[in-house]
């Protein structure tokens, strides 16, 4: 039976579970207030096998072959112990919408969510399952079983699509409550309208319309998440550093000085784009830095596998105003290391320390996550109150 920690949420980031995720909330100095929301992925394989000792590039089958075996056999026992590694026992959110198997997606869901929650049980952390109110009704069944059944609490995630008709919604919603015997006091829910761009009529219209929601003050958790981080960096030119506006965290913001039914836990996808492309994790990333500030996320792009660039804009940046010092996070500490290492390694002409892209990632997000917590513990109280 789950033993519940801690019931104070202020922030909610949304990540992949991948390692260089698993590594900043591991190094997350401050803990308190943060619940992560972590999506399950598949993990990757290698794209060539040696045939007579030859190197050859797998067909496509062959791929999803070995990635949902390797998921089956090996990532469902080790996700529960990376979560313990890097959460402890702290209450988290797992959400298993991006698993998928080509044969029979739905089965290997409803596998994972048995296997990896009793695993979790066993282990004794506090993993609450998010129930996607679209989801094919076996997996609602599995997952709010196993819910009631252990006290693991529950999160119902909306999506933007949801809200087009808020009459629907609310029919939709008292229909899932009322057959999986779920009251909202004991539920939490999550809207999430994912991208957003500069435009804030676009989230104001969807704030609005999840202010509609009914028994709104009721729930016991009430999280809005958007993403502006882009899906890519082509509009960032190459040795300056180019600032792109977190309207995500801005707009959110602006929502608060608003009359509202509640006023929603910030959520976001740090500094990563909320749609996940699979296929990418296979392609050479460029080696930019992406450095959370203020009201911008500053970017430093690199190119791919130029590894030194890391060193030279690491330098750069801990030069600038914008660098907020090796003592504000885990992540900060580690760029200046880098830094500090560019010197030696420019006269030395060093060929190693400049940290790998996942290295980069990991530190990069690390540092959002401090800074988004240091943002809501210095907000001022609204000027005006919640309706």
């Amino acid at each position: 039976m789950g033993v519940k920690i801690n019931n104070m949420i202020n922030y909610v980031p949304i990540l992949k579970w991948k390692r260089a995720e698993q590594r900043a909330l591991q190094e997350l100095t401050d803990k308190s207030g943060v619940r992560p929301l972590l999506e399950l992925v598949m993990p990757t394989v290698s794209l060539y096998k040696k045939i007579e000792k030859v190197k050859v590039k797998k067909t496509p089958d062959e791929m999803t072959s070995e990635i949902v075996n390797k998921f089956k056999q090996q990532k469902i026992i080790e996700i529960p112990e990376e979560i313990l590694k890097s959460w402890g026992k702290s209450e988290v959110y797992v959400d298993f919408t991006l698993l998928h198997d080509p044969h029979d997606t739905i089965q290997l869901k409803l596998e994972s969510i048995d296997r990896i929650l009793h695993i979790g049980i066993e282990k004794g952390l506090n993993l609450i399952p998010v129930v996607n109110l679209n989801d094919d009704k076996r997996i609602k069944e599995a997952i709010c079983e196993l819910s009631g059944k252990h006290n693991l609490g529950l999160c119902l995630r909306i999506t933007q699509s949801d809200l087009t008709d808020v009459k629907t919604l609310n029919e939709k919603i008292d229909a899932f409550l009322l057959e999986f015997n779920l009251g909202v006091a004991t539920t939490d829910l999550l809207i999430d309208i994912k991208a957003i761009d500069g435009d804030i009529g676009q989230y104001s219209f969807y704030f609005s319309l999840g202010q509609k929601i009914e028994n709104l003050i009721n729930w016991k958790h009430f999280i809005f998440t958007s993403g502006a981080f882009p899906e890519n960096l082509n509009d960032c030119k190459f040795e300056e550093l180019t600032p792109l506006p977190r309207v995500d965290w801005q707009y959110w913001l602006n929502a608060r000085k608003n009359k509202h039914v509640r006023m929603p836990i910030f959520s976001d996808y740090t500094i990563r784009n909320p749609v996940f492309k699979e296929a990418l994790q296979y392609f050479d990333p460029t080696t930019s830095i992406k450095y959370t500030h203020e009201d911008n996320w500053l970017i430093m792009k690199g190119k791919k596998r130029k590894f030194d660039l890391y060193l030279a804009n690491a330098n750069l940046l801990v030069g600038s105003k914008y660098y907020y010092g090796s003592d504000f996070s885990w992540g900060d500490a580690k760029i200046s290391e880098k830094a500090d290492y560019f010197k030696k390694y420019i006269k030395e002409k060093l060929q190693s320390g400049t940290g790998s892209n996942e290295d980069w990632i990991a530190w990069c997000i690390n540092h959002h996550m401090m800074l988004v917590l240091f943002q809501i513990a210095n907000l001022p109280v609204p000027s005006v109150t919640s309706a």
